[in-house]
């Protein structure tokens, strides 16, 4: 499935992410310059159940750092997981690409590996979003074109 997700939507997904499903964004732009911004100046992407955040992946810029959590409804984040963004992005143009392996999710920026996120919440993605800092500038474009894969055998041969 294709959808274009802009900045502070959600979307809903026709049909829910699971194990062995893909997720891909795109982005037209990418701008890394680093803020001197005193807050987070970041970018987030996150897959969703109901209020369960499964998936919060940031990019902040200032930190030079790629920031993966999940946080249940009413409850607080877990511990931050992060990574060094400079070097993962080709750019400009870009992709995210997220594995759902079961058990953990596979973090590809450029189809190259950034990072294994194990599974805090178990639960299939139901919507997405997509947001960013309170007047900060985009890291990613706007609208992202997402395309929603049910297999890496569907990835493969192609099939939205």
């Amino acid at each position: 499935m294709f959808y274009l997700l802009s900045i502070s939507q959600t979307i809903k997904l026709k049909n829910e992410l699971g194990a062995d499903g893909i997720i891909v964004f795109q982005s037209a732009s990418l701008d890394l310059e680093q803020s001197t911004a005193s807050v987070f100046d970041s970018s987030t992407i996150n897959l969703l159940n109901a209020g369960d955040h499964l998936l919060h992946l940031c990019i902040r810029r200032r930190d030079n750092a790629i920031v993966v959590n999940s946080l249940t409804a009413g409850g607080d984040w877990g511990p931050e997981e992060t990574k060094p963004h400079q070097g993962k992005f080709i750019g400009p143009n870009t992709t995210i690409m997220i594995y759902d392996h079961g058990d953990h999710y596979q973090i590809l920026f450029d189809y190259h590996t950034v990072h294994y996120y194990k599974k805090r919440i178990l639960k299939s993605a139901t919507s997405i979003s997509y947001g960013i800092a309170d007047g900060q500038s985009l890291v990613f474009s706007n609208p992202l074109a997402v395309t929603t894969y049910s297999s890496m055998a569907q990835f493969v041969a192609g099939g939205g």
